[in-house]
């Protein structure tokens, strides 16, 4: 599987090369918001783009993960707590003394 993936990256980065080097020479404007960036290459535009997304993404990713561990961290505390306690009262004695009371009662 992990080779699949590797190969898999490989061949979408060839693709993206592909793709930036067949556009190079197109030069176009950007307008964001009250920014504007005049006359840059449309490759390199491309490529920022494709770079704040793969950091965008891991970014997301991370803090995912990292509330995922500390889920995980506090449902493997609380199964602890609950393991014990059942232990605990799977080892209770049984007191034999309930039931003598009721048979010396008369009916």
């Amino acid at each position: 599987m992990h080779l699949i993936k590797i190969f898999l990256l490989i061949a979408f980065n060839l693709i993206i090369i592909v793709f930036m080097t067949q556009n190079s020479n197109e030069k176009v404007d950007i307008f964001f918001f009250n920014y504007s960036l005049t006359d840059s290459y449309l490759n390199v535009v491309l490529l920022f783009n494709l770079l704040f997304g793969v950091a965008a993404g891991f970014l997301a990713s991370v803090f995912i993960i990292i509330g995922n561990k500390s889920q995980i961290k506090s449902l493997q505390n609380k199964n602890r707590i609950l393991t014990d306690e059942l232990n605990d009262l799977r080892n209770v004695a049984i007191d034999e003394g309930i039931y003598d009371t009721v048979e010396d009662e008369d009916y």
